[in-house]
């Protein structure tokens, strides 16, 4: 399983992936959050910047579209 914690300025939020659908560029994630725990499919965007440098996929959450980088998570 792998893994990514990120602080949203209150709260640690945790992602857990589920499934890369690279067919249809998706990630779908379990997402705890204050105790709840909810599983959401987000659209698999690239980081032109990071191209040939590491992995650039990633995925904009929350009310200021924060990149959640799929490199970050860390398997468990």
């Amino acid at each position: 399983m792998y893994e990514y914690e990120f602080f949203d300025g209150d709260h640690f939020i945790t992602f857990d992936i589920v499934e890369i659908d690279d067919d249809n560029e998706t990630i779908t994630v379990a997402i705890s959050n204050q105790g709840r725990i909810t599983q959401d499919t987000y659209c698999l965007l690239e980081d032109k910047k990071l191209t040939g440098i590491c992995e650039n996929r990633y995925f904009e959450y929350g009310l200021y579209l924060d990149r959640i980088y799929v490199n970050d998570f860390q398997r468990l």
